[in-house]
């Protein structure tokens, strides 16, 4: 089925992944900040899908609600929302400024909140939607010194198993992928290479999930073949827990 798909976070490491696996799916909107990723990612929906599919870029930062609001007044009508869009935050709880864990909600959470408020009509209207967060594994077990980014996302998986029993029965379907450390530009930026060896000890698997697994999961998700899986938080860790 050829799809309107608007996806949050295009321009980080499973975004860009979500782009190379959904191109054939529809047209694409792409949010993130990284305009001239934007515009790479633009030109592989084209390639992937030839010519098939278009892109459109959205450039924005997502904590600036009073633009997400007049960008979303013209929002087209998606049948697939993926919000892919994150920040990390380390830091200890006390020294976690409110302003800097304010703006972590909105992205996280808030806007997740406003984009699904616009497209759910439409959605209703055609008894058709998917709606899917990459959430975290910190969500659930917990996180110290990453405390407010752990919390949104508790909150995304909330709001996941509490949207997915709303909406179920409508043909619309609510999910999240929650994916242990994944090999991306932020875990390299943010981790040394001790640390991040450390922190592959201990995970069974051995190794950090790749973006493509990710998107391969959520692709899953996307298609119609998943229409009994809804209001689930689906874990990728590679048994850690």
């Amino acid at each position: 089925m050829q799809q309107l798909i608007l996806l949050t976070g295009a321009s980080g490491g499973i975004g860009e992944a979500l782009v190379e696996e959904l191109a054939g799916y529809g047209d694409m909107i792409l949010q993130g900040r990284n305009i001239a990723r934007l515009e790479a990612l633009a030109a592989v929906v084209e390639k992937v899908s030839g010519g098939a599919s278009r892109a459109q870029i959205w450039a924005q930062d997502l904590a600036d609600l009073v633009t997400l609001r007049r960008y979303l007044s013209s929002l087209p009508p998606a049948s697939v929302f993926i919000h892919a869009a994150g920040q990390p935050l380390y830091a200890p709880f006390l020294k976690t400024e409110e302003k800097d864990w304010d703006a972590l909600f909105k992205v996280h959470v808030k806007s997740a909140y406003l984009i699904i408020q616009k497209l759910l009509p439409h959605m209703l209207s055609r008894r058709y939607g998917r709606i899917i967060f990459v959430s975290s594994l910190w969500a659930q077990v917990g996180a110290a010194g990453e405390v407010a980014y752990a919390a949104a996302k508790g909150a995304i998986n909330a709001l996941v198993r509490s949207l997915g029993q709303e909406l179920s029965g409508t043909g619309i379907t609510v999910n999240a992928v929650a994916p242990g450390a994944v090999a991306t530009r932020m875990v390299d930026h943010y981790l040394e290479a001790d640390a991040r060896q450390s922190l592959v000890e201990k995970i069974p698997a051995g190794r950090l999930a790749q973006p493509s697994e990710v998107a391969h999961l959520i692709r899953f998700l996307v298609e119609q073949s998943s229409d009994y899986l809804t209001g689930e938080i689906i874990g990728m860790s590679g048994g850690l827990h």
